[in-house]
């Protein structure tokens, strides 16, 4: 008996270490997924206007008559944020704040390595934008998101109960 014991404990350890991996690996994908909605989000929230001032585009915009060469009522299409990915965006903000100096040495810059991340940035790219190899900043980049993830492990669940 005392042999199925010891057989069936190390059974049990390793399910228990597959859930938790799998776990924090669902955790991760959710920040990504939230990070990226929000960064896909962002192109559709409008741009500050000065409604004062017309700029000469919008005067061009008026003068279009309809006897005019050319011209046809082709309606404008405006594409505008869903609620859904308005709230996904306010989430990211807060999971962006989240990154301080107990999890990074540098937040300001984990800060904008992970939102040009979620605008699905190369590596290289990033690498020549902060000056780092390739490598060194995926590396960052994933032991950011890791530490990210264990911070909010507690939280999650009430933001995640809110937001979806």
């Amino acid at each position: 008996t005392k042999r199925i014991c010891c057989i069936r404990g190390p059974y049990d350890m390793k399910k228990s270490l597959e859930r938790l991996i799998e776990e924090k690996l669902k955790l991760e994908e959710q920040v990504v997924e939230i990070l990226s909605d929000a960064a896909y989000a962002e192109r559709f929230v409008s741009k500050p206007n000065n409604n004062r001032q017309p700029s000469m585009y919008k005067l061009l915009d008026f003068i279009r008559e309809r006897k005019d060469i050319g011209y046809y009522d082709r309606p404008k299409l405006i594409l505008r944020a869903t609620p859904r990915q308005m709230t996904r965006y306010g989430l990211a903000l807060d999971i962006m704040c989240m990154i301080d100096k107990d999890i990074s040495d540098d937040p300001n810059l984990d800060r904008k390595l992970l939102w040009l991340r979620a605008n699905r940035f190369k590596w290289t790219k990033l690498g020549r934008f902060f000056g780092f190899h390739r490598i060194t900043i995926k590396r960052r980049y994933e032991t950011l998101l890791d530490k990210l993830c264990i911070k909010l492990k507690n939280n999650f669940d009430n933001l995640d109960k809110i937001f979806n």
